[in-house]
């Protein structure tokens, strides 16, 4: 239902818990919450997973849709916050090392008053995310979303990837891969064919080599991706998405994280 293992989905409700307090089911003021905050969380955590609408949570969970909508309101900056320690330790530890960065599009639909979002590539309307990853495939960070016209090489920069992570691909860091779209730009990037021209033998083995270190930023999109929100078509609010592609990419990070007991 959430994407998380059971001791995991625990552990997370248990730190929301303390965030909250007795508060939620015992407000000073006021009605107590319709749903228990166990509930409330998988309600939430259920529909970043499935993409569901509010009104089906609704009545999956036997409450109004306004009621789910206020708790993704109130719970995604909390679930942001109290993962925020996996968040910062992967940061830490994929510093050291070489990452990968690949972009993918997350259809948002056609919107009023937004342009720029046709992506020619993907053929849908949406949104660059530009995603940095560990050599083992691990999520680490994701850019803000930026408009699905702009390919990757605009995204890269105009994202804030580029100037987070420029120590990696300047001269003498640790290395920075990405594929063909990222020519030009800094990272270490696979030749392109020459105009009426085949590559070497050994432009080839060097393509091969980078593409086959490249293979782990894909699974790491994958994995993000199966938070369906990011997969089969935002259709909440547009100027929450950076908070819900921040949210989904701390839980991520979360259910990779080594717990520590």
């Amino acid at each position: 239902m959430t994407g998380l293992p059971i001791d995991r989905l625990a552990d997370l409700i248990g730190r929301v818990r303390e965030i909250v307090g007795d508060e939620w089911e015992k407000p000073p003021v006021g009605r107590p919450h319709v749903l228990p905050l166990p509930v409330a969380v998988i309600a939430v955590l259920f529909g970043l997973r499935h993409n569901m609408p509010d009104e089906v949570l609704a009545e999956v969970f036997g409450c109004s849709q306004a009621t789910i909508t206020r708790y993704h309101q109130i719970l995604r900056p909390i679930l942001r916050w109290v993962t925020r320690p996996e968040v910062d330790q992967r940061l830490e530890q994929t510093r050291r090392d070489g990452v990968l960065v690949d972009g993918f599009v997350a259809p948002v639909g056609e919107r009023e008053s937004y342009h720029g979002l046709y992506s020619g590539k993907k053929h849908v309307s949406g949104q660059n995310v530009q995603v940095i990853a560990d050599l083992d495939g691990r999520l680490a960070d994701v850019g803000d979303p930026v408009n699905a016209t702009r390919h990757d090489a605009a995204a890269f920069h105009v994202s804030g990837i580029a100037e987070r992570w420029a120590d990696h691909y300047t001269p003498g860091g640790p290395g920075m891969i990405g594929d063909g779209g990222y020519q030009g730009t800094g990272p270490i990037t696979p030749h392109r064919k020459p105009p009426g021209r085949e590559l070497t033998t050994k432009q080839k083995a060097y393509n091969y080599s980078v593409n086959r270190l490249r293979a782990a930023v894909e699974r790491a999109i994958s994995h993000l991706k199966n938070r369906k929100i990011l997969k089969t078509g935002y259709h909440r609010i547009m100027t929450n998405f950076p908070d819900v592609s921040c949210t989904v990419t701390a839980l991520e990070i979360f259910r990779t994280a080594t717990p520590e007991y």
